[in-house]
């Protein structure tokens, strides 16, 4: 370990050994009225091949400064404004190794400045700022994600996050249109680099005319313009492999861009875990953060367990009438099969009593899901807009499970039991979010904005099961079942505001809202007991409805007092009606509760403080009747759940520049009420009763701390560190045989990350990340309550090359030591590569190798009361594979 961070050191000394002897340059810019310029664009230029060196912009005095510059060297200082013309000077730094500009004037002619009149290679235009393509070199065949790499105060890293001055961008776009929005990803990494003249780098304020109190808060979006002459184009790429173990994937991408229309199409399949379209995601996927396959969320859906072949089918349309409306579909057909295989062993103390559950299952389930998102918006004038957003889902799952189990004490066996099951699910949703602005005057403004959320759901569940109780010496239980449950959830929300800007430092909106919330599961249930003849079980059934309604008025005020502080503060009164409906038992309950819910947010510069109170409706567990067809567990009924009132509590900080970023977060939430479970278990028999319930108030704690350095040490060579420390509790209440417990939970983690890199070309990134779990109880003195702590490391590196000759390699390597087994511990060593080879048709021949050292391992550790739990599952193993990649660009000129 200690060779591991010495190598780390000395790498870093000697880049910086290499960035000595570098010269610094300043000076001063103002306007014609010898007003000092703030935000003008300094760019330093290396004229013998017109590349950015790098690039600054003046602070509020007009100031500007570089360091680390090549002395003896011919370089071009370029300055832009968007309120000044835009100039050019030679210069060289001597060895004395400062160069002082003094004052520069834009406007007049200084220091024998040229008017240049070719668009600069970095400007500010308002609020956007404006790469110029054309000055940033990549290889041939590049994708737009290497040529974000080259551009000065953007960062990438491996994993393909993206940050702007140390913040992460959000979004980004094609020709101002969303691309496949749900990944960012399949646009800078699936689009040549060659197709895009500017990238523009923005806070995103959307289209509202609306106040932003802080515009630090704001999304940032990158948009990529294309160059006029590829503004009606065919453009894509395919992709396929083959390899061990059946391994496949493949898939293609067809855009069709034609002025104000953008029509894209995406297919893609694979047997790899892989739900998304983007095939050299190794570092994201296979990589480190894969290697015990917990779960990945990109374009296409979620994998949490086992193995998946995927297959999904996409369009992407975007359409301009005029410029005032834009129409966006996106269409997603995504079908997945999936195996999981897994086991838990479970260890449980009860009066001295140990007791151990095993349990073993295997799934398979088929999904068929279409998903449609649309956008409509249109813009009367500069002073009004709607905007208009369904989306509708419609899915079919069936899965088939076995599962076995049994329970023994230390002494003998105490029941096992084995299932059959099948379930067949379908749901179908539909919601929109519809919004309305009009700006009355400059000082007044009203927005009205409703959504719905519908969701209709359907499942049938078949179980057999046969369950032997050792300890009573009965006859084995045989039960077949048949639950349908019709479910309905349904969310209404409408609300109207006001602002009023009419005093200069003191805003206010106010606002009034409507929302309706209906959850009704009905539930039909049959059951055939030891052959007896099937039954419908009405006395078993669990149906029941909630329907909520909240009438929400209030008022915030938005006060300035300062240039670096902002105050806003308010309150809302709140009527909730939660009526309870438990049709089971032919039942209601009314609840009627009002609320006052004060809350302030004050900001200083970077530091931001804030305190809220709300409301929120029960996570409730109802039970209408009681259930006991299990011959070894019984559920008891649970109706009694209020509205719970929360606090939150929270304090912030933030610095972002182009070198340095850190700031922490510290949050306290507060409940008065919390959701619990208590049971009662007899000894040494394996049989349990269980309900839940509403117990008392609880406390959350979460503390975060990030650090990121970026450091170029040269032309060449630059550095990256980030520590990302983590902590968090949480507690809940479990009661067990009548002895209530509250739990607390704290988990904590320190993720720390180095890169180096060279030209862009070649990326080295070690990686060491603990986390550490500690469970304890308010219960003392008793040892059926234990304390228990979990401490997991993770080490490991990415390499990524880039460019030599004609060569890519991408590979990782992580080392995990954690849990094996209920009282066992392992090392997983987890290596994958892959190698591409560029052809020079537009072209690439890949070679990819998963988990090669086949020590790829899913496992989870945990308590709960008292209870400890260790669980191990099937997941993706050693395999090779041998693809192809092609890419086509065909422009089509203006008719």
């Amino acid at each position: 370990m200690k060779s591991y961070f010495l190598s780390l050191v000395l790498i870093l000394i000697f880049g910086q050994l290499i960035a000595q002897n570098k010269g610094k340059i300043s000076g001063h810019i103002i306007d014609a009225e010898n007003k000092a310029l703030a935000k003008a664009t300094i760019s330093i230029i290396n004229p013998k091949d017109s590349t950015v060196l790098s690039y600054s912009l003046t602070d509020e005095k007009g100031k500007f400064e570089f360091i680390k510059l090549p002395i003896l060297t011919k370089l071009n200082l370029f300055i832009t404004h968007i309120n000044a013309e835009t100039y050019l000077t030679e210069f060289e730094i001597d060895n004395n190794l400062i160069k002082d500009f003094g004052s520069i004037q834009l406007g007049g002619k200084s220091i024998d400045e040229v008017v240049v009149t070719a668009a600069p290679p970095i400007r500010m235009n308002k609020d956007t700022l404006e790469y110029n393509a054309d000055y940033f070199k990549t290889r041939p065949n590049a994708n737009v994600e290497e040529l974000l790499k080259e551009l000065p105060g953007l960062q990438v890293n491996m994993d393909g996050k993206i940050y702007y001055q140390g913040k992460e961008v959000s979004q980004v776009k094609v020709n101002g249109k969303d691309f496949f929005a749900s990944d960012f990803r399949i646009a800078t990494r699936n689009l040549d680099a060659s197709l895009v003249k500017t990238v523009q780098v923005y806070r995103d304020r959307g289209e509202s005319k609306k106040t932003v109190e802080n515009e630090e808060n704001l999304p940032i979006t990158i948009n990529l313009k294309f160059k006029k002459e590829l503004l009606r184009t065919d453009f894509g790429k395919a992709y396929a492999s083959g390899g061990t173990r059946d391994r496949y994937e493949a898939g293609a991408l067809f855009n069709t861009f034609r002025d104000t229309l953008q029509l894209s199409f995406i297919g893609f399949g694979n047997n790899i875990n892989r739900e998304s379209f983007d095939y050299n995601e190794l570092n994201q996927h296979a990589g480190l953060g894969r290697s015990e396959n917990y779960g990945f969320n990109d374009f296409g859906g979620r994998n949490y367990w086992g193995i998946g072949n995927n297959i999904g089918l996409g369009f992407n349309l975007n359409y301009d009438w005029g410029k005032k409306t834009k129409l966006n579909v996106m269409y997603m057909f995504k079908k997945n099969n999936t195996y999981t295989d897994y086991n838990t062993v479970s260890k449980m103390l009860l009066n001295e009593y140990e007791e151990t559950a095993s349990y073993a299952s295997s799934d398979s389930q088929n999904e068929n899901q279409h998903d449609i998102t649309t956008l409509f918006r249109h813009r009367f004038d500069t002073t009004m807009f709607i905007e208009f957003k369904p989306r509708i889902s419609f899915s079919k799952n069936s899965s088939i499970n076995l599962g076995s189990s049994y329970t023994l004490s230390a002494i003998d066996s105490l029941n096992r039991n084995s299932s059959n099951s099948l379930t067949n699910r379908k749901r179908f949703s539909y919601g929109h979010d519809l919004f309305f602005e009009k700006q009355i005057n400059p000082q007044h403004l009203v927005t009205f904005t409703n959504s719905i959320n519908y969701s209709s759901k359907n499942n049938d569940i078949l179980d057999e099961s046969i369950t032997k109780l050792f300890k009573e010496n009965q006859p084995n239980t045989s039960i077949w079942s048949n639950n349908i449950e019709d479910r309905l959830d349904n969310n209404i929300y409408f609300s109207t505001s006001y602002q009023n800007r009419m005093i200069k430092k003191l805003n206010f909106d106010t606002y009034f809202t409507v929302r309706n919330i209906i959850d009704r599961p009905l539930e039909t249930f049959f059951y055939n007991r030891n052959n007896a003849g099937q039954v419908h079980g009405t006395d078993l059934e669990n149906s029941y409805e909630i329907n909520t309604q909240d009438y929400i008025s209030g008022i915030k005020f938005y006060y300035k007092p300062l240039k670096d502080l902002d105050i806003n503060f308010g309150t809302a009164y709140q009527i909730k009606h939660n009526d309870f409906d438990f049709i089971s038992i032919n039942t209601q309950r009314n609840i009627k509760n009002t609320y006052w819910l004060p809350n302030i947010n004050i900001r200083y510069k970077t530091v931001h403080t804030s305190w809220s109170k709300d409301v929120r409706d029960p996570y409730s567990n109802i039970r209408t009747q009681t259930y006991n067809l299990n011959p070894t567990s019984t559920q008891l009924p649970s109706l009694n759940f209020d509205p719970v009132e929360i606090q939150n509590v929270s304090l912030r900080f933030n610095k972002f520049n182009q070198k340095i970023q850190f700031g922490f977060n510290l949050n306290y939430y507060y409940e008065d009420k919390s959701s619990a479970y208590r049971s009662w278990m007899v000894p040494n028999t394996g049989q349990h009763t269980g309900q839940s319930y509403q117990s008392g108030a609880t406390n959350r704690y979460s503390g975060s701390f990030y650090f990121r350095y970026n450091l170029k040490g040269s032309k060449n060579w630059q550095y990256y560190f980030s520590s990302s420390p983590f902590i968090y509790t949480h507690q809940n209440y479990n009661t067990i045989n009548d002895i209530e417990n509250l739990n607390s939970m704290f988990n904590a983690s320190l993720n720390q990350e180095f890169s180096i890199s060279w030209r862009n070309k070649i990326a080295f990134a070690p990686k060491y990340k603990i986390d550490i779990r500690n469970n304890t109880n308010s219960v003392k003195d008793n040892p059926d309550f234990r304390n228990s702590t979990y401490i997991t490391h993770d080490i490991g590196a990415g390499l990524n090359i880039t460019g030599i000759k004609r060569f890519n390699i991408e590979t990782s390597y992580s080392l995990q030591n954690r849990a094996s087994g209920m009282n066992e511990r392992n090392n997983f060593h987890i290596i994958n590569t892959s190698l591409y080879y560029n052809l020079k048709n537009s072209s690439q021949l890949k070679l990819t190798g998963f988990d090669i050292l086949n020590q790829n391992n899913a496992t989870y550790w945990g308590t709960y009361g008292n209870r400890t739990h260790f669980q191990n599952s099937i997941v993706l193993r050693q395999y090779f594979l041998l693809g192809y990649i092609h890419k086509f660009n065909i422009a089509k000129s203006k008719e």
